[in-house]
């Protein structure tokens, strides 16, 4: 198994997964998905810190979902 996958695996949370799921299910719906990644991706940018899942949030609110 590479080191992504590792790290990946180590790192994950159930209930995280499960929200994030919950979001980008919402964000399909809505037909946003590449608005809400690039989104997503400056906030990951802009505050490295935060976790995908905040920064998922975020985008999401960002356009209304």
């Amino acid at each position: 198994m590479d080191q992504i996958r590792k790290n990946f695996l180590e790192k994950i949370n159930i209930d995280e997964a499960i929200a994030f799921n919950s979001i980008w299910v919402r964000v399909e719906q809505h037909g946003l998905m590449m608005e809400v990644i690039y989104t997503a991706l400056e906030q990951m940018k802009e505050f490295p810190e935060s976790s995908p899942l905040l920064c998922l949030q975020i985008a999401a609110s960002d356009w209304d979902i």
